[in-house]
């Protein structure tokens, strides 16, 4: 044979004949051809079930230094990196041998026990339903290789070389599995029945519902056959499944089962939000899948966690119009957003109301404070793509009131999602929401505060300089004209910025609408009637003698006469 096709010369399985291995097979990982040639001598010779015979008679005997010899030859062999022996070590047969190889490492005082942890998980993951004996096998080699490079790869004496010819036998056999289980409807519907049963055991259920989290991650990346694999998993009851599943008190399947929805709704929404409105449709609103993913928002144990922002993303995409509309017909999204604003969102606002009582805004606990940001950003997404349900909404409840107090919150992130959330309101130059605040005298806290503080910077001063200054960039809006009537006196005395010049853009416009009227033929008396200004509620007393117009001061002298009298 030429000298690149023969074979190495492997030294006999003996315990005095261990040095001699280890030898080899350190020196081997040196080079590319030694690497293949020892693991083709290695594979022919059946050199790894013989080497586990020794190790089963060194720990009979308890030879300490030939185990530890034996483990170093076993990492080393797995430092080939090659697939044709992970095959054999990764067998029913071998990797429990191969796992008491790496159990005595001599740099420990005691063995871990591998093998113990090993035959607990294998237990366990009998209770995925697979009945093809091969993909049984296939199924508990790719779980023992996946055990080994979570708790092997991080140790710094092992090489580069074997990881990514080991994260492809594992890739490899996870398509194996998947191509055979994404047709086998009989097995998608055992774990949906076992994942909802109540008899299952929660360890038994989070096994479940990891594999099914494995399952359709690996599903996704074959973007061919994602889309029928997730119409048979739609048909199965995937979805009425991860509802049951989100609602439950376990935190892990909690967490696994969000991630799924959550991969569901980035791949394939429209299925999702089909299934939402149909629940919609139905006579018990409480058991609907957008219901459970609110309530967990609202109850989530810690909102600063990357799941409290997952569910808060799944919700809007959720209620994404735009989404909505490629699911279904016109009337049908605006009959779902008419159920979303009359039996969900009072759930989702009812924390604010809850925590921000008119006029105080006593917030310590950091978790709450957390939530309440949560809840805000996903108000400010209904504000800027749900308009005429979101106006509606907040004008009947009132509930920008209840915003503002959040303001003065001393946890700053939550004021500035408060402030976000009354800047989109103020930036969509809507004159019914613009009636509503001057109704309310909403931004009176807001220039209080500015007053109270005077030249200090404050989160709260830079918020209402921002807030005027979106004001002045309207065309006719009425709130220019509440803040002139009521408080330009008293922002006047303000000269350490130069926001406050609201009075010339009012004069500016008020102009413009009295040469719009006279300019119209008088036709009786409805001719001269001027617009309407809302009703505005008296703000407090100390700005209220502050803020008198220069040149409307004799009449408003002439006003007070009879009063004071």
């Amino acid at each position: 044979m030429p000298a690149r096709r023969r074979l190495i010369d492997l030294p006999p399985c003996e315990t005095d004949r261990l040095g001699d291995i280890a030898d080899l097979v350190t020196s081997a990982l040196s080079s590319c051809s030694l690497r293949e040639k020892l693991a083709l001598a290695m594979k022919r010779k059946g050199f790894i079930p013989k080497l586990l015979e020794l190790f089963q008679d060194c720990e009979r005997s308890e030879a300490t230094e030939a185990l530890h010899q034996l483990h170093g030859i076993m990492r080393g062999i797995l430092n080939l990196g090659k697939s044709s022996l992970f095959e054999v070590m990764f067998s029913q047969e071998c990797i429990m041998d191969v796992l008491g190889c790496l159990e005595y490492d001599p740099s420990l005082a005691q063995p871990k026990h591998h093998r113990q942890f090993a035959t607990k998980r294998a237990q366990l993951k009998k209770i995925v339903p697979i009945r093809d004996s091969k993909i049984q096998k296939k199924f508990h080699q790719m779980y023992q290789a996946q055990y080994i490079r979570a708790n092997f790869l991080p140790n710094p004496d092992f090489g580069e070389n074997y990881l990514p010819i080991l994260s492809s036998f594992i890739r490899r056999k996870k398509e194996e599995i998947f191509r055979v289980l994404e047709k086998d409807e009989e097995f998608l519907s055992d774990v949906f029945v076992q994942l909802t049963n109540e008899a299952t055991a929660e360890d038994e259920r989070l096994e479940l519902v990891n594999f099914l989290k494995d399952l359709c991650d690996f599903s996704l990346i074959f973007y061919q056959r994602r889309e029928k694999f997730l119409q048979r998993s739609a048909k199965l009851g995937i979805l009425p499944t991860l509802e049951i599943l989100i609602g439950m008190d376990d935190l892990q399947v909690r967490a696994a089962a969000t991630d799924i929805l959550s991969d569901l709704m980035d791949f394939c929404p429209f299925m999702v939000q089909e299934f939402v409105m149909k629940e919609a449709q139905q006579s018990d609103p409480d058991t609907d899948l957008i219901s459970v993913v609110i309530e967990q928002l609202i109850c989530h144990s810690d909102p600063e966690s990357g799941g409290a922002e997952q569910l808060m993303d799944v919700l809007c995409t959720l209620i994404d119009p735009g989404n909505l509309l490629r699911a279904a017909e016109a009337p049908q999204v605006f009959e779902f957003l008419n159920f979303f604003y009359t039996c969900c969102i009072p759930v989702l606002t009812a924390p604010i109301s809850a925590n921000a009582t008119e006029g105080t805004c006593e917030i310590d606990n950091y978790q709450v404070a957390k939530r309440l940001a949560l809840i805000l950003k996903l108000l400010t997404f209904c504000v800027e793509w749900h308009k005429e349900h979101m106006r509606h909404y907040i004008i009947s409840r009132d509930l920008l009131r209840r915003v503002v107090v959040l303001m003065n919150s001393k946890h700053t992130f939550l004021a500035l999602n408060a402030f976000q959330f009354i800047k989109k309101i103020i930036g969509l130059r809507d004159e019914l929401y613009n009636c509503y605040i001057a109704q309310g005298n909403l931004l009176e806290p807001f220039l209080y505060a500015v007053l109270e503080n005077g030249a200090v910077y404050h989160l709260l001063t830079s918020s209402v300089i921002e807030l005027l200054e979106l004001i002045k960039l309207g065309d006719g809006n009425s709130l220019i004209g509440h803040l002139v009537e009521n408080f330009c006196q008293a922002l006047g005395t303000i000269d350490y910025v130069q926001t406050f010049g609201l009075n010339p853009r009012h004069e500016k416009e008020k102009h413009q609408q009295e040469q719009t009227v006279n300019s119209v033929p008088c036709c009786g008396s409805s001719s001269k009637a001027a617009t309407p200004r809302p009703a505005v509620a008296a703000p407090k007393r100390r700005l209220r003698e502050d803020c008198t117009d220069d040149e409307d001061q004799s009449n408003t002298a002439k006003r007070k006469r009879p009063r004071k009298r």
